[in-house]
């Protein structure tokens, strides 16, 4: 016997991928989501929709920012009295993540929160787990305010059955970050305060330079141009050409 959710679930993938013409439900249909001013667009909107009205809530992001917990509060305080669940997964990647973010999103009781702190982790995810599906999205947006509602972002929204191949991959993935990440706490917190600090004071020096955790050696073909860089210095040479 056909499912008729199945049987809307099918037709707006079919739209989507395969025939534009094809009438079907647009709760379920793919989406690229922007931010516009022409026509009124905000990825932000979106994300609000899904967690008003989603069963638990997956976040990963490689940056997370006060103005962007603050865009998303409100929802964040309501899912917490309704009791809904949720995880988030943010990103040391650069110290760019606000360690006033983090204090913000600690205390919600419903949220456990985790950062990679040892990986260049740069993903961008939103999951929403419904009743028998997940919508997914997936792109270039932080949660920042910026990313959320002004910057010119590319996110995909796309609907996926909890026993497709795609909701397990991305789950899956989640997973994997999220159990070798550090769970962050007020003593995380404060410890990373003045590393976040630092890694500003640096910045506003010199914006190129960053604080990298790993020590940086050289290659074969390096060390060999190093070595020639030193014989001109010894021959009094002021000038060099390194491709």
């Amino acid at each position: 016997m056909n499912n008729p959710f199945n049987n809307d679930f099918k037709k707006s993938l079919h739209t989507g991928f395969i025939d534009s013409e094809v009438e079907s439900t647009k709760l379920y249909q793919p989406k690229l989501l922007v931010n516009k001013k022409i026509p009124k667009e905000k990825v932000l909107s979106s994300i609000l929709s899904e967690l008003d009205s989603c069963e638990e809530f997956f976040i990963t992001v490689a940056f997370a920012t006060n103005s962007g917990v603050a865009v998303l509060l409100n929802s964040l305080i309501l899912l917490e009295k309704k009791g809904i669940k949720g995880k988030v997964l943010v990103s040391q990647y650069l110290n760019f993540t606000e360690p006033e973010a983090l204090r913000r999103i600690l205390r919600f009781k419903n949220i456990e929160l985790k950062i990679l702190t040892s990986e260049n982790a740069h993903s961008k995810g939103y999951i929403f787990k419904r009743k028998g599906y997940y919508n997914l999205i997936v792109g270039s947006s932080n949660l920042t305010a910026n990313a959320l509602t002004v910057n010119k972002e590319w996110n995909i929204k796309i609907s996926g059955m909890s026993t497709g191949t795609m909701v397990d991959q991305v789950l899956n993935e989640f997973k994997i970050d999220f159990e070798i990440a550090t769970a962050v706490s007020n003593d995380f917190i404060n410890k990373y305060q003045t590393v976040y600090e630092t890694q500003r004071l640096i910045n506003r020096k010199s914006p190129e330079i960053s604080i990298v955790n790993e020590f940086i050696s050289p290659n074969s073909m390096q060390k060999e141009a190093l070595r020639n860089l030193v014989d001109l210095r010894r021959n009094h040479k002021a000038k060099a050409l390194i491709i």
